[in-house]
Formats: C-alpha cells, sequence, structure tokens
C-alpha cells in the first residue's frame, strides 16, 4: 500500500494511471509472445536436419496437413497462408509492444513537460507570497518536479528493459528461429 501511495504521489494520479496500464498492456503482449515462442530452443540446433513434428510449430499443424493433401499451384496459398498464421499469431503482437513503449515514452516526456510546468509554476507562486526558498523548493517538488523526473526516469527505465533485454536480446531470436523452422518444414513436406 506504501508503494501505491509513493507511486501516485510521485508520478501524479494520471500519468500514474497511464503508466500503471501500459505497463499491464506490455506485460499481457509480452505473455502472449511467450506462449508461442516457449517452445523454441535457441540453443538446440537439431532442427538443421530435420524439423519434424515440433512443439513450437503446434498451432500451425492444420496448415501443414492442408500443405500435405494439396499440389500444384494450391501449395502457393497454402504456403501463404501458413505466413499469414505466424504474422498474425505471433507478429502483430511485437508490432502492438513496439507501439506501447513508444506512446509510454512520449507520455514520459509529456509528464516531464507537465511535472515542470506545474513546478516553475509553484516556485513562482511562493516567491510572489514572499515565502523563503526552502518552502518554495519543497512546494515545487511535491508540485510537480517529482512527476518530471519520475516519468521520464519511469518511461526510459520500462522502454529500455522491454526493448532491449527482453524483446530484442530473447523474443526476437526465438522468433526468428521459429521463422526458420517453419520454413524448413514447408521444405520438407513439399519435398516429401
Amino acid at each position: 500500500m506504501q508503494f501505491v501511495s509513493w507511486f501516485f504521489n510521485n508520478f501524479g494520479l494520471f500519468f500514474g494511471a497511464v503508466f500503471l496500464v501500459y505497463l499491464y498492456l506490455m506485460i499481457n503482449r509480452l505473455t502472449i509472445i511467450y506462449d508461442y515462442l516457449r517452445f523454441v530452443s535457441i540453443r538446440d540446433l537439431s532442427y538443421r536436419e530435420e524439423v519434424g513434428r515440433r512443439d513450437a510449430l503446434s498451432f500451425l499443424q492444420p496448415f501443414f496437413a492442408r500443405l500435405r493433401g494439396t499440389s500444384g499451384a494450391g501449395r502457393e496459398s497454402v504456403i501463404d497462408a501458413i505466413w499469414s498464421e505466424v504474422e498474425g499469431r505471433i507478429g502483430i503482437h511485437f508490432t502492438a509492444l513496439n507501439g506501447y513503449v513508444n506512446t509510454l515514452i512520449l507520455i514520459g516526456f509529456a509528464g516531464t513537460i507537465f511535472g515542470s510546468i506545474g513546478a516553475f509554476n509553484q516556485m513562482f507562486s511562493g516567491l510572489a507570497r514572499g515565502e523563503t526558498a526552502t518552502v518554495v523548493f519543497a512546494a515545487a517538488w511535491n508540485s510537480g518536479l517529482a512527476t518530471a523526473l519520475y516519468t521520464s526516469l519511469g518511461a526510459g527505465v520500462i522502454g529500455g528493459i522491454v526493448v532491449t533485454l527482453i524483446y530484442s536480446r530473447y523474443l526476437m531470436t526465438r522468433m526468428k528461429r521459429l521463422e526458420t523452422l517453419v520454413g524448413l518444414r514447408i521444405s520438407e513436406i513439399v519435398t516429401s
């Protein structure tokens, strides 16, 4: 409970709520992506010989079955449908995650501007009333500098963690490996 109080006092009600909503949306998308990519091993190189029926490709089994039963010009359409399914199930979540992170960073900058305006307004009002510098600074911190600093820091840290550590170093590697597995599985079916 103290964290929630601190969070809303320093981020402000509006920016605190926005940050929490975007954090939830990002975690939700990361969970969806992970559910599809958790069976893709980035250390196992046995796929180079034969892909076969792997757990990572289980959501595509109906498409592979249709590809096995199709010949001639219809195969190209089924192959296009397989790639569309991969993009629709997984790729769209990467796009949404990028949008969330970029928007969160812009909201962090908006919080910086909004908080700075509130802080300067409080400082100038305090100085006009003849208050001491310590009182003016404390009031400015409580009226906006905390929001300005914490929203910038929060946007940078959350965006950096999601994009750099989780997204590009962990999930994108698995996504590229999944694309390799799908391509090799299509090749196995077409050539058999």
